[in-house]
């Protein structure tokens, strides 16, 4: 019966290793989406700044960071034994967030220069599940951010919504990423 107990308080630690774990890899994902973004709005507010009329040409570095994820959450996947519940569901939210942001990127030209508020809405509501899912306030407090942001954007001129793009992936992302990570680097 001891053996047991003392094999069950062992399965109990390893789950909760693999958790901390598991939020500790999704602060990346958080980091390398928010640098990115931020980096390449004020990227772009500089180009239009100096006239360039190519300004949105540095958007073409997002595929580059989507392949990036990909091949981090492969190389997470072949390490992972058993995906959580919290993975799954998050992996959907997720999902449902990329295919909204895809289509409004499609279809951004019937969206009179109010692409930027919107995507800064659809980050706030995947972050808002995100945080609450893995109980981060400073998550879910970013996210409410980002929806004050966007509503914001939309009464400002379209360069100056870079300005406030990048804000709303530090408040959201980068921010708590960072806090993510340290959050783990504390529990292990």
């Amino acid at each position: 019966m001891e053996n047991t107990h003392q094999q069950q308080l062992e399965l109990i630690s390893e789950m909760i290793n693999s958790a901390k774990k598991e939020f500790s890899d999704d602060s990346f994902i958080y980091l390398l989406w928010g640098w990115s973004v931020c980096i390449t709005a004020l990227a772009e507010f500089a180009l239009m700044q100096t006239n360039f009329t190519h300004h949105y040409i540095v958007w073409l570095s997002m595929p580059v960071v989507a392949i990036i994820q990909v091949f981090f959450l492969s190389s997470r996947k072949k390490k992972e034994k058993v995906k959580s519940h919290v993975d799954q569901v998050l992996g959907y939210v997720w999902m449902a967030v990329g295919i909204s942001i895809a289509a409004v990127l499609f279809g951004q030209g019937s969206l009179q220069n109010n692409t930027y508020p919107v995507l800064i809405f659809l980050y706030g509501i995947g972050t808002f599940i995100s945080g609450g899912i893995m109980k981060l306030k400073p998550m879910m407090i970013g996210a409410s951010c980002c929806w004050v942001i966007g509503f914001a954007a939309f009464f400002l001129p379209f360069e100056y919504q870079l300005l406030l793009l990048s804000l709303s992936v530090i408040v959201s992302y980068i921010i708590p990423g960072h806090m993510l990570k340290n959050r783990f680097r504390k529990n292990v």
